[in-house]
């Protein structure tokens, strides 16, 4: 019988003392835990945050390199046309737009250029801001 008593009470005194050191461990839990995902929530934003940097980056990049490789296309078309290879005739390209820019000896010259911008593949709009002499008009 004195077994079983100390066993009732061994076994009660565990849960109570168990039941009394759990919620000053759950508080002690709880701060480190709370500071925890705290600082997890700053890191994932960080992580985010570079993330979006690096898309950005490459975003601009790429949008770097097929601007370069439309004016390239755009150029080429120029030079290999017997009317337009003689002009000099900057030329631009920002997503699809090409702007140019030069003089050149008629309005009809001006059209000619465009037309043979238009058909390069790649060029969405331009921005024909050519010129030539008053007198040619």
């Amino acid at each position: 019988m004195k077994i079983r008593k100390l066993a009732i009470v061994t076994f009660a005194g565990l849960i109570g003392g168990a039941l009394f050191s759990s919620p000053l461990l759950y508080a002690q839990k709880s701060a480190a835990g709370q500071e925890m995902h705290e600082s997890g929530a700053a890191a994932k934003a960080a992580a985010q945050d570079a993330g979006s940097s690096v898309k950005h980056a490459y975003y601009a990049t790429t949008d770097a390199m097929n601007d370069a490789t439309l004016t390239t296309k755009v150029k080429t078309a120029l030079l290999r046309n017997e009317a337009t290879k003689k002009l000099s005739i900057h030329v631009e390209s920002d997503q699809g737009t090409v702007t140019l820019n030069g003089a050149v000896d008629s309005p009809d010259s001006a059209a000619h250029v465009q037309s043979v911008v238009a058909n390069v593949s790649g060029v969405q709009m331009i921005k024909n801001q050519l010129t030539w002499p008053t007198s040619a008009r």
